[in-house]
């Protein structure tokens, strides 16, 4: 009966991981980002509007289709983001030179233009935090994330 007794399981806490600890402190960081995000917030664009104006800056010129793959959604609600962001003056569409068929996204100004300030509030909140950090933890800082983005580059370990 003693024996029963001292056998009884009791619930361990388990100690997070490293990687269990990085996937939070990314987590963290997206969350952060995104409740600080008031540079883009007076735009009245959605989320998805943001992501689809970022992408067709760092691909562009882009078509519906590729943009439509990239964003994980259909074309059908590819092309209707293209076209609300189109009538909002963030986006003009022309026809591929090469071949008329295909319809290219580019940036307008203003959408380049508010891209532009949501990058400068983000540095200038990111320099503040830095600069708020002890010497020894930015030069950790800039070693992990320089391994970290070597590595996605690279291919392995990268979003898919």
């Amino acid at each position: 009966m003693l024996n029963a007794i001292l056998s009884i399981n009791v619930p361990t806490t388990k100690a997070p991981t490293a990687v269990e600890q990085l996937e939070d402190l990314m987590a963290d960081v997206r969350r952060l980002s995104l409740e600080s995000s008031s540079a883009w917030s007076d735009s009245d664009l959605t989320l998805a509007q943001m992501r689809a104006l970022a992408v067709i800056r760092l691909r562009q010129p882009l078509t519906v289709s590729a943009l439509s793959s990239s964003m994980g959604m259909s074309l059908a609600s590819g092309s209707a983001l293209a076209d609300r962001l189109v009538r909002a003056g963030f986006l003009k569409r022309r026809h591929d030179a090469d071949d008329r068929r295909q319809v290219l996204l580019e940036l307008e100004a203003d959408g380049a233009a508010l891209l532009q300030r949501i990058e400068q509030r983000s540095r200038a909140k990111m320099r503040r935090a830095l600069s708020a950090m002890e010497p020894h933890e930015r030069d950790a800082l800039a070693t992990a994330l320089g391994a970290f983005i070597r590595i996605l580059r690279a291919g392995s370990g990268g979003w898919s």
